[in-house]
């Protein structure tokens, strides 16, 4: 019989609230994840990510003493590049853009707004999964790659222009 890619996983989810904690692991045990860690704090998963080496990680935003964005740059600065690839979908029940921006400019693979339904669970998996995206190291900090194509970007360079608004 076939296994579910699922069946293979081993997701590490983060987050201060033991309700939310107990929700994300029972969705994931229905999406068929049988192996998931948990952690109260950005501390707790950072040891426990350098111990059972998870292959994604859903981390809170905001936890204390280390949140989500600590934990996010703690990964992504790691010396193994297998490592501080792994995918991480940022959870938070703030969804103002300067907290989505901060999110992907630290690394973060997917963004995931409270309340949490199975379905976009489920999907934001799926992409993680089926659409891995290449690192680019800028100097210390291993960030995903934002092209989702698999085309090189080709035009002008606008980077260095700055938009007022």
């Amino acid at each position: 019989m076939a296994r579910s890619i699922f069946e293979t996983l081993t997701v590490l989810v983060v987050d201060d609230s033991i309700h939310m904690r107990r929700l994300i692991s029972r969705l994931l045990e229905v999406i068929g994840v049988r192996h998931i860690l948990l952690a109260a704090d950005g501390e707790e998963a950072w040891s426990k990510f350098l111990t059972h080496k998870p292959d994604i990680v859903i981390t809170d935003a905001a936890m204390k003493p280390m949140d989500g964005f600590v934990l996010t740059h703690k990964l992504r600065t790691l010396d193994e590049s297998e490592l501080c690839a792994v995918p991480i979908i940022m959870v938070s029940a703030h969804s103002q853009l300067s907290a989505v921006e901060r999110a992907r400019d630290l690394g973060v693979t997917d963004f995931l707004c409270k309340p949490i339904s199975p379905r976009l669970l489920y999907e934001r998996l799926l992409g993680v999964l089926n659409r891995p995206r290449d690192f680019i190291p800028p100097s210390a900090l291993a960030s995903p790659d934002r092209r989702l194509g698999d085309e090189p970007f080709e035009g002008p360079d606008r980077r260095s222009a700055v938009a007022y608004i």
